[in-house]
C-alpha cells in the first residue's frame, strides 16, 4: 500500500513538474512575442544582434549542411527510385521523393542539426551566464536580456530552420530530377507539374508554420532550460542535457502532429 501511494506522489510531482514547465516556456513565449511586437525594441543594436544570431546559426554551417543534405537526399532519392523501379511505379517516382524527402524528412533533420549545433550551445550559454549572474549584471546596467539575449536567438532560429530547410529542398528537387531525367530537359514540363501539384496554398504554408515551429523549438527550449538551472556550476551540464531531450521530443511532437493534419 505504501508503494502504491509512493508511486501516485511519484507520478503526481512528474505531472504538476512538467505543468510547470509547459507553463513557464509558453508564458516566456508570450513576453517574447509582445517584445516583438513593440517597435521600441527594433533600434540598431538589436537588430545587428539578430542578424549575428542568423549568421551563427546558419550562415557559418552552410557548406557543412548543404554537403550533410545533398548525401541524405541522394541516399533516399537512389532508394526510393530503386523501389518504385522494382515494382513498375516509376512514374509514381518524383511525387514520392518530394512527398517523402522535400515535406517530411528533410526539415524535420535539419531542425535536429540546427538543435545540435546550436541548441545544445545556446542552453550551455544561457546557463553560464545565470550562474555566473551575469543576467542580473545586464539587468542592472539597464540592458535588457530579453530583447539583446533572448530573443534575438529566437528570430535567428525560427529565420535559419526555414532558410535552411529551404535551401535543403530546393538542392533535393534538383538531385531528384537529374537522377531521373539526366540532363535532359526533355522531363522539365512533367517535372514543374508534380511540383505545382503537390506544392499547393495549403501544403507551402503547413510546411512553412512547421519549419517555423522547429526553429522556435530548438531555441525556445534551450533558452527556458537555461533560465531555470540552479546556480552551481555542476548543474549546467544537467541543464543541457534536460534542455536538449525537451527539444527532441518536441521536434518528434511537431512531426507527429503535421504528419497526422495531413494525412489522417
Amino acid at each position: 500500500m505504501r508503494f502504491l501511494e509512493a508511486s501516485i506522489e511519484s507520478l503526481g510531482a512528474k505531472i504538476t513538474g512538467w505543468f510547470a514547465v509547459g507553463y513557464g516556456t509558453f508564458a516566456f513565449l508570450g513576453r517574447a512575442l509582445l517584445l516583438l511586437l513593440d517597435r521600441t525594441t527594433w533600434n540598431r543594436a538589436t537588430f545587428d544582434v539578430v542578424v549575428k544570431q542568423v549568421y551563427f546559426t546558419a550562415v557559418q554551417i552552410l557548406h557543412v549542411f548543404l554537403g550533410y543534405a545533398l548525401i541524405i537526399s541522394w541516399l533516399i532519392v537512389t532508394i526510393i527510385l530503386s523501389t518504385a523501379r522494382e515494382f513498375g511505379l516509376t512514374e509514381f517516382a518524383m511525387e514520392m521523393t518530394i512527398r517523402v524527402l522535400v515535406l517530411e524528412l528533410l526539415p524535420f533533420l535539419t531542425a535536429l542539426f540546427v538543435a545540435l549545433r546550436s541548441g545544445s550551445a545556446i542552453n550551455t550559454e544561457i546557463a553560464l551566464m545565470r550562474v555566473n549572474n551575469e543576467l542580473d549584471a545586464l539587468a542592472h546596467c539597464k540592458v535588457p536580456p530579453m530583447q539583446f539575449e533572448f530573443l534575438p536567438r529566437l528570430i535567428g532560429g525560427v529565420v535559419s530552420v526555414v532558410a535552411l530547410a529551404s535551401l535543403a529542398g530546393l538542392l533535393a528537387l534538383l538531385l531528384a530530377y537529374l537522377s531521373i531525367y539526366g540532363l535532359s530537359m526533355a522531363g522539365f514540363e512533367a517535372f514543374t507539374r508534380t511540383v505545382a501539384r503537390i506544392f499547393d496554398f495549403r501544403i507551402v504554408a503547413g510546411l512553412a508554420v512547421k519549419c517555423a515551429l522547429f526553429g522556435l523549438a530548438v531555441t525556445l527550449i534551450p533558452v527556458t532550460a537555461g533560465l531555470e538551472t540552479p546556480k552551481k556550476l555542476f548543474m549546467v551540464p544537467v541543464s543541457v542535457l534536460r534542455g536538449m531531450m525537451r527539444v527532441f521530443f518536441a521536434i518528434v511532437a511537431i512531426e507527429v502532429l503535421s504528419l497526422a493534419l495531413k494525412y489522417i
